[in-house]
Formats: C-alpha cells, structure tokens, sequence
C-alpha cells in the first residue's frame, strides 16, 4: 500500500516538471546558430593573434584577397615603349625567298605559209621563269630563263649593283643590250605578237645580248632625266658578231633624255651605238639607232583611255655588205576603254643588200587582268621581190608569281 502510494506521489512530481524542462532546453536550431556564433568568435580572435604576431616580426599584413568582379582598365603610357630601331637589309627577307614568276605565251597563226618567220598553228611557244632579290643590300640578282620547244637557256642573267656612289648603277652578266628601245623588250612586255622587221632582220629572234659588263650614270639637270649607258661584251651574238681573238669584244652606249611636257604627257628620245666584228668575215659591224617615244595619259581619263606613239630608226654598216642597210618601225597603240587597246605598225628594213622588207600590221588587244592578255594581229608583209603574206597571229599569255617591274 506504501510503495504504491510513493509510486503515484513519483508520477504526478514527474508530470508537474515536464513543462519546466520544455521551457529551459534550447531547441536544436538554436544550439546550432549558438555554437556557430562561438567558432566565428574564436576564429575572429585567432585572426586577431596572427595580426599581434606579425606586427612583432615585422612581416607585412598578407594582400586581401582580389575581386575578380571588378576590373580596372589600365592605359600605357607611350612613355614607357621602347623602340628598337633594326638596320634595313633588304636581303634579309629575300634571300631564301626570291619573287618567283613563269611568264607563258602560247601563239598561233592562220594564213599561208611564211618560210620567213616559220610558225607552227598552235604551240607553246615560250614559257619565262623569273627569279629575282637583293642579293645584299648593295646588289641585286635577276634570272630569266627562257624555255622553249628547242630547250632551256638563260636569256638574262645578271647582278644589278645600285648602291654605288655618283648615281652609278653597274650590271654584271648576261643581259640584252641597251640598244633602242625594242631590242630591251622581253616577249611580254611587247605591245605586237611578233618582232619588227628591223630588230628581225638586223638582230635576228634573240634579239642583240651577250656576256658582258653594263655602267650606267644619270646625269642631273634642270632640263630633262638624263642617262647615259656604255656596255663592253665577250663579243658574240648569233648573226651579229662574232669574235676572231680576245681583243675582238663588241662595245655599246646609249643616251636617253626624258622630259615631262605637261601633266598627261611626256616624251623620251634616245640614241645608240654598238660596235663589233662581223661574223664569218672579220672587218666591223656597226650599229646606229635612234628612238623617239611620246606618252599621254590623262590624269582623269588614264584608266581608260591612253596612247603611246613610237618610232626606231637604224642604220648597219657591215664589211661583207656593199651597202649600209637600213631600217625603222612607227608605231600606235592607243586604249579604247579600261581592257581594250588597238594598234597599227608600220615596217620598212633592209636584210641585205638585194631585198628590202615591209610590213603593215594591225592589232587588237584584251587585258583580263594584269596576269593575262590576248591579242590579235592581222599582219601583211612583203619580202623583197620574192612573196607578200598575209597572216592572222594571235597571242595567249598568262603568268603566275611576282614578276618585278622591267625598266620604263
């Protein structure tokens, strides 16, 4: 009866302090926020300890961290570039590298049969590869082969020194020789499919070139470009000269004189002499030549229209000849729209002393681009006594590469 009255005394004591427990125990969520508060105080005071011990040792407070979220902007100051001035070397960049071109002309004809000037009616005629670049800053290299049905040779190939004082500028090679103006021209550069009569007849197909030496000097004025060339060759060009000992070299020199007359057009005049020992004959061949050239191309129309007149007189006084020989071709191109250009030539020479040729031609010209051209040329010639021909020529080139300027 005791125990169960203490045990009923004992339930209601436990029931009564139920409600006092509940109101002092913390809940969980409370105990957590508690206990984090406690961590960041410690962690504030150890921070607080680090800073004391640093300050005591003398090391400097570490950066705060960066925001990556704000970025500043920061201009240079000029002040602080440093520029390197290198020394030019124009060879630098070219001498593993040259400018690299192949120059095609692809030729045809139509008409009777010209044992004169033999063509066949298509064939690639001729296919130019160019290699040019400054060998070192005072001299520079060009090659231009010439490939053909007949083989490879070198139609020029010299060093072109032009950095030597006086305004000097020294050749060295094998080159075309500085007589006139046509005789200077490789096939491109031609404004006609073929060859005037007078460098045909006087110098043959590969025109006038040889191994030699070539000084040329520009002579200052107030008046018009002077320049003055003289050239000293080995003496043998096919047809032309030929050497019978050492001394036997060919020798030439040409004057040009250019002058602006307004600001559309110019005019240039030049004059030659070349010198050597006939072939199979021995005696001398001599050589005289004049070149007249008259350019207008107006400054607002030049893109599309343009002309050129030209004219070159020669004169050849040969040992095994009685007679000097004489020749000339004029000539006018003139440009009808920006690709389109037209024509006409007009031919006279002597190829010995018993036959004179002439010769009429007209031509038709369209650029694509400046990496191609077609042209056509109706042409009518007489050889001496013995046949008149009338041809079509046309004229197919193209190129590929970077072909340096030839001179103007």
């Amino acid at each position: 009866m005791a125990h169960r009255g203490h045990s009923v005394y004992f339930l209601i004591v436990l029931l009564a302090a139920a409600p006092v427990f509940a109101q002092t125990a913390p809940p969980p969520d409370d105990r957590l926020q508690q206990l984090e508060q406690k961590i960041d105080n410690l962690l504030q005071q150890v921070n607080s300890l680090r800073e004391e011990l640093n300050q005591l040792k003398g090391t400097p407070p570490p950066a705060p961290a960066e925001d990556l979220t704000k970025v500043e902007a920061v201009a240079p100051s000029l002040a602080d570039v440093q520029t390197i001035n290198n020394a030019p070397n124009p060879g630098a960049s070219k001498v593993f590298n040259p400018d690299t071109s192949v120059i095609a002309n692809f030729m045809g004809k139509a008409g009777r049969d010209n044992p004169f000037d033999p063509r066949q009616p298509m064939q690639l005629e001729e296919a130019e590869i160019a290699f040019q670049a400054f060998v070192d800053p005072y001299a520079k290299a060009n090659f231009f082969f010439s490939v053909s049905p007949e083989g490879i040779e070198v139609e020029e190939g010299y060093a072109q020194f032009v950095a030597l004082p006086h305004d000097l500028t020294v050749k060295a090679g094998r080159f075309k020789a500085a007589f006139g103006k046509a005789n200077t021209w490789h096939t491109h550069v031609r404004p006609w499919v073929d060859q005037p009569l007078v460098i045909h007849d006087f110098f043959g197909d590969e025109q006038l070139h040889d191994d030699g030496i070539s000084v040329s000097k520009i002579f200052p004025n107030s008046f018009a470009y002077t320049e003055g060339t003289v050239e000293v060759f080995k003496g043998e060009t096919e047809g032309v000269f030929s050497r019978q000992s050492n001394n036997d070299l060919s020798y030439n020199g040409h004057l040009k004189v250019f002058k602006d007359l307004s600001e559309n057009s110019n005019l240039e005049l030049g004059t030659s002499y070349a010198r050597g020992t006939t072939p199979d004959a021995g005696g001398t061949n001599q050589f005289g030549g004049v070149d007249v050239t008259y350019r207008w191309k107006p400054l607002q129309r030049g893109l599309y229209n343009s002309l050129i007149a030209r004219f070159e007189g020669m004169v050849n006084d040969r040992s095994d000849l009685a007679r000097n020989r004489k020749g000339f071709y004029a000539s006018l191109d003139y440009q009808l729209a920006q690709r389109w250009f037209t024509g006409v030539r007009l031919d006279r020479a002597d190829f010995d002393d018993a036959r004179r040729d002439k010769g009429l031609s007209a031509t038709l010209t369209f650029w694509p681009s400046e990496f191609s051209q077609l042209r056509a040329q109706l042409r009518h010639t007489q050889y001496g006594s013995f046949r008149t021909i009338n041809e079509l020529l046309f004229q197919l080139q193209f190129a590929i590469g970077a072909h340096g300027a030839h001179t103007f």
